[in-house]
């Protein structure tokens, strides 16, 4: 667990959002954004992953990106959330997240997972979706053995160049109690990212199966997301969110039909928390499943339709005048 001076670590999560730019503009405001939060104190960056996306989340290799963000920074660290191994050859993989570890100096936080919002991209890839979860059992036990520096499949090569350490930054989400007992006896820490979750009903029994699992001499490790739009107001902070609320509900289309709610209730349905600095404090500590519960904290700062800008901001708001109230103190 982290220190008492500092109940959680503070990173940042995006979805790679950019309508209208060029890739190259998105990816460059990205670094400076992820620069810019190093410099308020981040502890890490966590980045999604997804495929053929042109709308928005426009991000397929995040572990690329990582290595740039490695060269513009020295103390922040590099994480995914998530990686689809069910999509990758994991041993090579293993092999790019053991040298980007070690370009990084060994600051990479490895979330991996299934990728359900990649599913309109599985047949692309030349499966469909109800091999996923043998596919993902498969990759994930692959690259478990590679980071162990175990020979590969029996075969003698072991992974280089090596990365023991890496072994235990490794993360999984799930939305399943029994996958989140296999993740705490894996010894893997559980990430608890999906959006229209519900805190109480669905977040706080994966954690509760989690920590009744956990067998390691390490503590366990959970991480949690959640969307947080401070603004001088909660109207107006509510005024700015719907612009990309819009965008949200084309995007979650396939999985979710959420053209039934209003901003108002939408926000609240995918556990937004939104307003002045001091409700979004008071949000959070009213969050059934998130301080006491989680190591490390995700907020989602940026929407569909913000600019790196705003998304700068809203890091520098949530690292002077909310994480602090809440016990999070600066990384030196």
């Amino acid at each position: 667990m982290p220190d008492p001076g500092r109940p959680f670590k503070l990173g940042f999560l995006t979805h790679v959002h950019g309508y209208g730019k060029p890739a190259a503009q998105v990816y460059a405001e990205l670094l400076d954004t992820i620069a810019a939060a190093e410099e308020l104190g981040y502890d890490g960056v966590f980045l999604a992953q997804h495929h053929f996306r042109h709308d928005g989340a426009r991000l397929p290799s995040p572990l690329v990106l990582l290595a740039a963000a490695a060269r513009r920074t020295r103390r922040i660290e590099l994480g995914t959330a998530v990686s689809t191994i069910a999509l990758e050859d994991p041993l090579r993989f293993a092999e790019d997240a053991a040298v980007l570890d070690a370009l990084a100096g060994g600051r990479v936080q490895l979330g991996l997972g299934t990728g359900g919002a990649n599913a309109d991209a599985y047949p692309a890839f030349g499966f469909t979706k109800d091999t996923l979860d043998e596919r993902y059992d498969a990759a994930l036990a692959t690259v478990h053995e590679a980071l162990e520096g175990k020979p590969i499949r029996g075969t003698g090569p072991v992974l280089h160049p090596p990365a023991p350490d890496l072994r235990g930054r490794v993360w999984q989400s799930t939305s399943r109690a029994e996958k989140a007992r296999r993740i705490a006896r894996a010894g893997d820490g559980l990430l608890l990212g999906t959006f229209i979750h519900k805190p109480d009903e669905d977040q706080l029994p994966l954690i509760e199966a989690y920590r009744d699992a956990w067998t390691a001499p390490a503590p366990p490790r959970i991480g949690a997301t959640r969307a947080v739009f401070p603004g001088s107001s909660r109207g107006t902070a509510l005024a700015d969110l719907g612009r990309g609320l819009a965008r949200f509900r084309e995007q979650v289309r396939p999985f979710a039909d959420l053209s039934e709610y209003d901003d108002e209730r939408l926000a609240e349905r995918i556990n937004v928390h939104y307003g002045s600095p001091a409700e979004v404090v008071d949000g959070l500590r009213r969050d059934p499943a998130l301080l006491g519960h989680v190591d490390y904290f995700f907020p989602v700062v940026q929407h569909e339709a913000s600019s790196a800008a705003e998304d700068i901001r809203r890091l520098e708001i949530i690292a002077t005048d909310i994480a602090p109230e809440l016990g999070w103190r600066p990384a030196s």
